[in-house]
Order: C-alpha cells, then sequence, then structure tokens
C-alpha cells in the first residue's frame, strides 16, 4: 500500500517539494565542495607559488648583495651563503604558516637539501624539460596527504663563485667540500641548480574547505528551508485552503441534502474557475432539486389521493410503490409490503401468475395486459379474496423496467 495516499494535498506537495530541494541541495553541496576544493588547492598552489618564489628571490638577492658589495665568504660569514640563508628564512616562515620550505638538489652539499623521492623525479623533470616553470602534485608524505609544490632556480653568474670552477671557490668552501668529494662544482649559468620545495598538508586545506562549503551549505540550506516554508504557505492560502473549503461543502451537501452554501470566490486563476464552477452547479441543482420535490410532492398527492388502488413493482415483482387506497384495500400498511413480491397480493387461483413468477409471466403476456383492462383474483391480509380489474402499464427508468397497476375493487 502505498503511504503516501493518506497524505493531505499540502503535505505531499511539501514532501515533494521538499524531496527535489534536498536532491538539489545535495548536488549543490557536491559543486560547492568541488568548487571549493578547486578554489583552496588553486590558492594554496598561489601561495607556494608565492612562498617558492620568495626563497629564490631571497637567494639571488643575496647573491647579488655578496657579488655587488665585493663580500668575501668566510666559515665565519656561513650563514651569508644565498642557499644557507634562504634555507634558514624558509624554515622561520615555514615555522609561521604551518607548512615546510626548504631547497632541494640532486647535487647537494648538505644532507639536509636531498630531495625525497618525489623532489627527485621533478628535478629531473626540471633538467628534462627546461621551460617547466614549476611542478605541483596531491600526494603522501610519511603517510600523511600533502599538497607539493617546486619551483626550479637556475645558476647565475654570482652563484658561480661557489659552484662553479672548484679552483675559484673560496678556501673554506674547499676545506669543507673537497673537489674529489663535491658534486655541486661545476654548474654553468644558466643550468638548473635546484628547486624550492613547499609542502602544505592537506589536513589544513581539508579543514578550510570543510569549513567553507559548511558555511554555503548553512546559507544554502536557510535558503531551502525559506523556500519550503514559503511555498507551504502559498500551497495553503492559493490551493488546499480553497480546495479544503470546497470539501467541506461537498460534505456538508452530502450530510444535509441542502443546496444552499456557496464558496466566496478569492482569485481569478484555475482554483477560482473551479469554485464558480461550484457555486453555478449548486444553483443548478437547488433549482433542479426544488422542481423534483415539487414534482414528487405533485405526485404523492396525485396518488395518495385517487380513488383507486395504484401498485408499482419492478420486473421481479418487487413492490416500489402502495398507495393509501391499496392500503385499504388490501390490509397492509406501506412498510409492511414495500419489497414484497407483487404475488402476496395474488390469490392462490391465478396460478399462471404464481407457480411461473412474475417475471416469466410479464415477459410472456406483456402485450395483452397492456391492452386491455383484466380481472384477477386477490387476497387481502386476512386472508379473505376479492375480485379486482387490473389496468397494466410499463415504464423504464435507468434500462430498468418497472409496472404500475391500476387497481379497483369489484363488486
Amino acid at each position: 500500500m502505498n503511504p503516501l495516499r493518506n497524505l493531505g494535498l499540502l503535505s505531499k506537495v511539501i514532501l515533494i517539494v521538499t524531496v527535489i530541494l534536498l536532491s538539489l541541495f545535495a548536488l549543490a553541496t557536491y559543486l560547492s565542495y568541488r568548487q571549493q576544493k578547486a578554489f583552496i588547492i588553486g590558492e594554496a598552489k598561489e601561495k607556494a607559488r608565492i612562498i617558492a618564489s620568495e626563497a629564490i628571490q631571497t637567494r639571488e638577492y643575496i647573491s647579488d648583495e655578496l657579488d655587488s658589495g665585493g663580500v668575501r665568504l668566510s666559515a665565519e660569514r656561513y650563514g651569508l651563503i644565498p642557499v644557507v640563508a634562504s634555507n634558514r628564512i624558509g624554515q622561520r616562515v615555514a615555522k609561521d604558516v604551518g607548512y615546510r620550505i626548504r631547497q632541494v638538489s640532486n647535487r647537494y652539499r648538505n644532507p639536509m637539501n636531498a630531495p625525497d623521492a618525489f623532489e627527485a623525479a621533478e628535478l629531473k623533470t626540471f633538467k628534462d624539460q627546461p621551460g617547466q616553470p614549476e611542478r605541483f602534485a596531491i600526494t603522501e608524505l610519511d603517510g600523511e596527504r600533502v599538497f607539493r609544490y617546486l619551483q626550479p632556480f637556475r645558476a647565475e653568474e654570482s652563484c658561480l663563485e661557489c659552484h662553479g670552477d672548484p679552483a675559484q671557490a673560496p678556501a673554506f668552501l674547499k676545506e669543507l667540500f673537497p673537489e674529489q668529494a663535491d658534486q655541486a662544482y661545476n654548474y654553468r649559468v644558466g643550468e638548473v641548480i635546484g628547486a624550492a620545495s613547499v609542502t602544505i598538508p592537506m589536513d589544513q586545506l581539508s579543514r578550510q574547505v570543510v569549513a567553507n562549503v559548511r558555511n554555503v551549505g548553512l546559507y544554502t540550506g536557510g535558503i531551502f528551508l525559506a523556500l519550503v516554508t514559503c511555498l507551504g504557505l502559498l500551497t495553503r492560502l492559493a490551493v488546499t485552503g480553497p480546495l479544503g473549503r470546497l470539501g467541506g461543502a461537498i460534505g456538508e451537501i452530502v450530510r444535509t441534502g441542502r443546496f444552499e452554501r456557496k464558496i466566496s470566490r478569492r482569485s481569478g486563476d484555475e482554483i477560482g474557475i473551479l469554485i464558480d464552477g461550484f457555486n453555478e452547479m449548486i444553483d443548478h441543482l437547488r433549482e433542479k432539486t426544488e422542481h423534483l420535490e415539487e414534482s414528487e410532492k405533485r405526485f404523492r398527492t396525485l396518488t395518495e389521493t385517487a380513488r383507486d388502488g395504484i401498485v408499482s413493482f419492478l420486473s421481479n415483482g418487487q413492490i416500489i410503490l402502495f398507495n393509501r387506497q391499496a392500503e385499504r384495500m388490501f390490509g397492509y400498511s406501506k412498510r409492511e409490503i414495500l419489497g414484497v413480491p407483487v404475488t402476496r397480493l395474488v390469490d392462490e387461483e391465478c396460478g399462471s401468475l404464481r407457480g411461473g413468477g412474475v417475471e416469466n409471466y410479464l415477459r410472456e403476456n406483456a402485450g395483452s395486459l397492456l391492452r386491455k383492462v383484466h380481472r384477477l383474483p386477490a387476497r387481502r391480509r386476512d386472508g379473505t379474496t376479492f375480485s379486482l380489474e387490473v389496468s397494466l402499464s410499463v415504464a423504464e427508468s435507468d434500462g430498468h423496467l418497472f409496472y404500475t397497476a391500476i387497481l379497483r375493487e369489484q363488486s
């Protein structure tokens, strides 16, 4: 059994609209999630690009300043080595923003600058495809999903002091990184030295995405709730309210049988047209009912005041009308005789009628019975018999035949 059948129209409308809006809300939330995720990833990429660019620019700036100022690097000035200074600045920035920032190279001197598998693969891409400006991806690092970004930096003239011809390198570097054991010498201008690597935990981005989607969801959900409420009120006002009044009016007509209650029209829409049609129908039915009641009253007056007995019965013999004169003739009241077979009024002497049944008798003798007056032996309620003069007529209503007998007692 369909449970929706027992719901009211307003409940059905609200339920259907709610299901549709919930579906749209789910779709909107999903699309918002994808949009927010793409936006956050794009924002993370832009932040990583800025951070990486700053790290590279810091390295290049320090390198240029050392070169233009004629500052000679030494062991005491180890912290001014561009890559060292850039890394240390990046670590301070990373501590503030919660990211990991470092400079990596396949030909590293400091083991802290050694690339992991992802960084090594991207460094190889930068080397094999010199036109690549950046590389990024969402991957895993130590079992955690992270957003990773790399931007290459290339050797400039100022870089060759420490990474060019080992014979021209500062003495302290030669001591720290002998030519035979070091792989970071012999770079050429424009060659990829390494890359600035930025790692952003995805849980930070996910929390931001969830927060944004939640805010959008609350905003959208509020709008949908307001729409459902407004639609429910509008449906109640414009549809279910008028239909309820219409149903109440019909119910009152069924209970009372009176066609007096009309419904006021409040709009010119289809519901208003329906109400107009209902009111016109009420006027028409009231008029018809009044005519019918008047006709029935005249008919009852006619039959009840007739000097002859009048009995109407169906083709199966069931009595449906028994006037006052017939009551006096046979001694039966209407309550006793209505619905009883007409053969109860016929004496046993009329075997052809009582034996073969009324329906068969009428079917075989209807022609002669309708053309002339007949005499028929009759029996009263007390069992006494008397002779009747019978004039029979037939009529049809709703496809069914019924007969009316005009009875006159014979002395």
